[in-house]
């Protein structure tokens, strides 16, 4: 088989197909003896079953909609109180007079600053509390450094 018989049956495989039989008419049948049954057996206890179901999720969604305002509320006290626990989040940047501690204490500063702003952002993130709190405890463990070079 050569290329041009290949293209001359792929044309032949585009002409309109008619089928052996009429389904319309199989299908309307059908459809009527089903609307006919489901007119005489559908019960009403499915529908109940339904509601009840309904109204389940819906307590469900009010619950878990309820614990997630709880511990938001939770989050939000917890930032609060480390705010107010370290007022030195908000202070102004520490100045080492070691030269050696100094990039180390600017580039903290900088990165409190950083997570600050994205607080303002997002104030319930968790995880910018606990990167804010790592970098208050590095900057205190830099000026205990400076207190021991000191």
């Amino acid at each position: 088989m050569n290329e041009f018989e290949w293209r001359r049956q792929m044309r032949d495989l585009n002409r309109p197909v008619t089928p052996r039989s009429d389904l319309w008419a199989r299908i309307d049948a059908a459809l009527d003896d089903a609307s006919n049954n489901v007119a005489v057996a559908a019960p009403a206890a499915p529908a109940r079953h339904r509601r009840s179901w309904a109204l389940a999720a819906s307590i469900a969604a009010i619950a878990v909609l309820a614990g997630g305002l709880v511990w938001r509320m939770q989050v939000m006290h917890g930032a609060a109180s480390i705010a107010s626990d370290h007022p030195s989040l908000e202070s102004a940047p520490w100045k080492p007079s070691d030269p050696r501690l100094a990039g180390a204490a600017l580039e903290l500063d900088a990165a409190r600053m950083e997570l600050q702003q994205a607080m303002q952002q997002a104030p319930d993130s968790p995880a910018l509390q606990r990167l804010l709190q790592r970098t208050h405890a590095q900057q205190n463990q830099l000026r205990d450094l400076e207190k021991q070079a000191g």
